[in-house]
């Protein structure tokens, strides 16, 4: 049984198209030479890499993640911590080649899930939070009320009529 490359157009035995017993569109030998490719072509240039991940990911090129960077203070647009204060954990995968892993950024870019523009640069975990609450204004102003009705404080939010619809 055989299948044709996607990539090279050469019809190959279908078991060159197996990962793990997952059926794959490459075969073996154009993907070995794609990660090799690629493993040549960001070795050598490092700031590549980060142009290249801030572009397909976000849209925006070092300077603008740079001078949003600038003009938030280095600071977490929803804490305010300062990125010196935000410890890293994992930087990933130690290299086969044995070189530290860049230094990551402890500012992730924030950008709205429907228009897809950039609203800020956050901290990982408020980052996490508006996620979790999957950017409804509706849900944070209801989990505002509830941490601050459960402390036992003065209730100061009225309810949200968007939040009672959905009740």
């Amino acid at each position: 049984m055989s299948k044709v490359c996607v990539r090279c157009d050469k019809t190959r035995p279908l078991d060159s198209f197996l990962k793990r017993g997952r059926e794959l569109r490459s075969c073996a030998p154009c993907r070995e030479y794609a990660r090799a490719n690629n493993h040549k072509h960001r070795r050598g240039n490092p700031g590549k890499v980060r142009t290249d991940n801030l572009w397909s990911l976000y849209r925006i090129r070092p300077e603008e993640y740079d001078a949003r960077r600038e003009a938030q203070g280095s600071r977490c647009a929803i804490c305010g911590i300062h990125e010196s204060e935000i410890k890293v954990g994992s930087r990933g995968r130690p290299r086969l080649d044995g070189t530290p892993n860049a230094e990551p950024f402890r500012l992730v870019v924030d950008r709205c899930d429907d228009s897809k523009r950039v609203r800020g640069l956050l901290c990982g975990p408020c980052d996490a939070g508006l996620g979790g609450f999957r950017d409804s204004p509706e849900l944070l102003m209801a989990a505002a009320r509830y941490l601050l009705n459960r402390e036992g404080a003065p209730l100061m939010l009225e309810p949200s009529p968007a939040l009672e619809a959905r009740r």
